[in-house]
């Protein structure tokens, strides 16, 4: 019998960015009040090329069982949280 993906949840800016702030070496850092128009990926913790690659595949590991290329994941260190829960939601697949 063949297996089961798991179903996908709806794909909510919520959603977004919490698999962003998850994924990120420092989520406690981004408090409850915390604006994600303000608020970078280096402030959390994502401030090189090694961070921002395991960033992205920390990414891909949460949004399971959608997709999403590498390169549509928007992770600079100086990309603000909502435009890379953005980049999430504009480019799963």
């Amino acid at each position: 019998m063949a297996e089961e993906m798991p179903a996908k949840q709806p794909l909510t800016p919520q959603l977004c960015q919490s698999i962003v702030v998850q994924s990120t070496p420092d989520p406690h850092k981004f408090a409850p009040d915390s604006d994600p128009t303000v608020v970078t990926l280096f402030d959390l913790g994502v401030v090189g090329a090694r961070e921002s690659a395991l960033f992205v595949k920390a990414v891909q590991r949460r949004l399971s069982p959608w997709i999403i290329s590498d390169s549509d994941v928007a992770s600079s260190p100086d990309t603000t949280v909502q435009k890379s829960a953005n980049s999430l939601a504009q480019n799963v697949q």
